[in-house]
């Protein structure tokens, strides 16, 4: 856990609370309010990337939570497993994040309600100089750093069950992101799986460091991030959560209509823990979809089977004890009421 920002209904969007009071009756007071009407408050982790954060961001910095008489904290963590505990333990009603949507939910620990969008090359695989590695099917007999049940982890699986290499013959050293990339700049491991924006730290470092492979190379390994409630919070706030669907849906036309001016707008906000121009190059790499093809995807089965791939893989790398269906912890009726509406 790194910091808490707030952002209140009162301050960032009166005009639209009479409207929507009337529409939501004001009965349901979300993560920490009373009994009494006001607006509801919710307790947000998310991972401080622009493809997890970007609709949530971009949300908040516009005034759409206030505008939904939602109340917001905001909370960055560094992993999804990290704001996964979190949101089990029960501190975060609602996490943001990427593959870990298919780890926690499906063990019981939160029910999965909205997808973001797909990350195409923000999951990458490098090899240092003179190791050696040249291709992931090099990496048979070698030592990959990782943070083991991440995306990256993910990837990694993958691209080595593509390539033939049993995972038995690669040696997984479990570090936090930040150690990882650490860790191959200074020459400890010959290869790394991590994401962006470590990448960058990579290419300033060790510039003759070699990209072996990212998702974007793996239809397996796509990466789909999105929101999950906590337990408590899904089953006694559905209205917050109707709510909170609206907001994303408007999040995510603008970014569709106009990617550059919502980027603009929002990616300063992460600034923390990067530049506007790797926010804007990071988001550049995810592939993202209009209101009506999420619809769509919901509707016909896509974004469960999304899910289910990424479920399938942590089942595979042992950070699963078995394959659960999607349709009993991913909610898709959520959003196909928000959008119906």
């Amino acid at each position: 856990m790194i910091m808490r920002t707030k952002t209140s209904a009162a301050v960032a969007g009166i005009a639209g609370l009479g409207l929507l009071l009337a529409a939501c009756g004001g009965d349901d007071d979300g993560g920490s309010g009373g009994a009494e009407a006001g607006p509801a408050t919710v307790r947000i982790g998310y991972i401080p990337g622009p493809a997890p954060a970007m609709n949530l961001l971009l949300a908040d910095e516009r005034g759409y939570f206030a505008e939904n008489d939602i109340e917001v904290e905001l909370t960055p963590f560094q992993t999804g497993i990290s704001l996964s505990n979190a949101l089990t333990g029960g501190s975060i009603d609602i996490g943001v994040m990427g593959a870990v949507v298919a780890n926690f939910p499906a063990r019981g620990q939160g029910k999965l309600f909205l997808l973001n969008n797909l990350e195409a090359d923000i999951q990458q695989i490098w090899a240092a100089p003179d190791s050696g590695v040249e291709s992931v099917a090099d990496l048979a007999g070698t030592q990959v750093a990782t943070t083991t049940g991440s995306a990256a982890h993910l990837l990694l699986h993958v691209a080595l069950e593509a390539e033939g290499v049993p995972a038995e013959d690669v040696e997984i050293v479990n570090l936090d992101m930040p150690a990882v990339a650490n860790t191959f700049v200074t020459g400890g491991i010959g290869a790394a799986a991590l994401w962006a924006p470590f990448d960058t730290q990579v290419e300033e470092q060790l510039p003759d460091a070699t990209l072996i492979a990212t998702s974007a190379d793996y239809e397996e390994a796509a990466i789909a991030g999105g929101w999950v409630a906590n337990n408590d919070f899904y089953a006694d706030h559905a209205d917050t959560l109707a709510r909170l669907a609206e907001v994303w849906l408007r999040s995510n036309e603008d970014l569709t209509a106009d990617r550059d001016a919502a980027l603009a707008e929002a990616c300063p906000r992460l600034e923390e823990f990067m530049t506007v121009e790797t926010c804007i190059e990071i988001y550049g790499k995810t592939q993202t979809f209009t209101n009506d093809e999420w619809a769509a995807y919901y509707e016909d089965g896509t974004a469960l089977d999304w899910v289910g791939r990424m479920e399938q893989v942590f089942v595979d790398i042992g950070a699963l004890p078995e394959f659960v269906e999607p349709e009993k912890y991913f909610d898709t009726s959520i959003y196909t009421d928000a959008v119906g509406s």
